[in-house]
């Protein structure tokens, strides 16, 4: 009785919800099997989870984790929701009674969650085999609560009518002043994609002390810093898919004003440096200003030619989405032979002439895109 629904919900959400955020999860894997040999990685994670059941304060962060990301993909999967194209979904869902589109929506939930679900429930299994056995329960209730949460949410945002009258807070405030080409998306961003920017940043410290953590014994080495700046790069990537799309839908206006393309590509470069000012921040209370600075313009070179290689293949982010992975592969492969420096370069001359050759003819229908918010 339930195959239908929750087959489409599986394809619709949960397919497109790993195709975005596959560098993400590669990253994280990446992370957890760095420790070695399977015997060591096993001991390792063994030990976390037995310090995370152990330790109430622990429990408490690590659940907070759960919840970001549990709102994260409230947002992906709103964003999904609220698109044209998906406007069928409010109708077809609606023919089944309320609790099979609860137990529906729990399932993409669950789907959605696997990673940190199969990570939650190894530690429960942990937790009574040390003979935890309150905290496996606390575990499972938090978990359970959560499913049911979103279960929830889902199903009072599909009954929802769409309000699009309401102006957001930054429209109101800068509706007055005048706003250069570069700070449209910008503005795009703190209106629509508010949510989504901060989970990225979110992420971006998760990365950097992550990363420093994994190689303390090594932290003064450049090479580790340009690790997590291209991890912070690639975690951009569905950002910069947006910007693109943005693109296509509001500014194909730009292409008939007099306007050079190298102006038009440091208006693109500005947007993307405003964006990647809270990681310089970090950067300069952490490091040189000289290596801040260098490491700034490493991951935004990468960003760079993230953005324009979609004038290439177009806004398939299945295709994107591998080209985002191995770029990362590749670059982090040099990175190891220090060349940064080097590959700063590179990025920057191959994104603007990637740029300078196919602006105009790049050319796509925003109703058809093959992009997932």
């Amino acid at each position: 009785m339930l195959k239908p629904l929750t087959n489409i919900l599986l394809k619709i959400f949960a397919k497109s919800f790993y195709q975005a955020h596959a560098p993400i999860f590669i990253f994280i894997l990446y992370i957890i099997v760095a420790p070695g040999p399977p015997e060591s990685i096993i001991s390792f994670h063994t030990s976390v989870m037995l310090y995370f059941v152990a330790k109430p304060l622990i429990m408490m962060i690590v659940f907070g984790l759960l919840f970001l990301y549990t709102i994260k993909c409230w947002h992906f999967i709103a964003g999904k929701i609220h698109q044209v194209h998906q406007q069928f979904l409010f109708y077809s869902i609606n023919s089944y009674t309320r609790p099979q589109q609860l137990i529906g929506w729990i399932i993409l939930q669950i789907a959605v969650s696997v990673p940190v679900l199969a990570y939650m429930l190894f530690s429960v299994i942990i937790a009574i085999s040390h003979q935890y056995f309150l905290s496996a329960l606390i575990i499972l209730i938090y978990l359970a609560a959560l499913l049911l949460l979103s279960s929830l949410f889902y199903t009072w945002l599909i009954h929802k009518q769409i309000n699009e009258s309401k102006s957001s807070w930054i429209l109101k405030l800068t509706k007055g002043f005048k706003k250069p080409l570069f700070t449209l998306y910008i503005y795009h961003v703190f209106d629509k994609l508010k949510i989504k920017y901060l989970i990225i940043k979110f992420l971006s410290y998760l990365i950097i002390i992550g990363v420093f953590l994994l190689f303390a014994d090594v932290k003064t080495d450049i090479r580790v810093a340009a690790i997590a700046m291209l991890a912070i790069a690639a975690s951009h990537s569905m950002l910069i898919l947006d910007g693109r799309q943005f693109e296509v839908t509001f500014l194909t206006f730009t292409k008939t004003l007099p306007i050079p393309r190298l102006k038009l590509f440091i208006s693109q470069l500005a947007t993307y440096s405003v964006l990647l000012l809270p990681e310089l921040i970090w950067l300069l209370f952490n490091v040189s200003p000289t290596q801040a600075l260098g490491l700034y313009i490493f991951s935004l070179s990468i960003i760079l030619f993230f953005a324009n290689s979609l004038y290439l293949i177009g806004l398939d982010q299945e295709k994107y989405m591998k080209t985002v992975f191995f770029t990362f592969v590749i670059i982090f492969m040099t990175i190891l032979f220090k060349l940064m420096c080097i590959l700063t370069l590179i990025n920057i001359t191959l994104a603007y002439l990637i740029f300078y050759f196919n602006y105009y003819k790049f050319k796509e229908d925003p109703i058809a895109l093959k992009y997932d918010d």
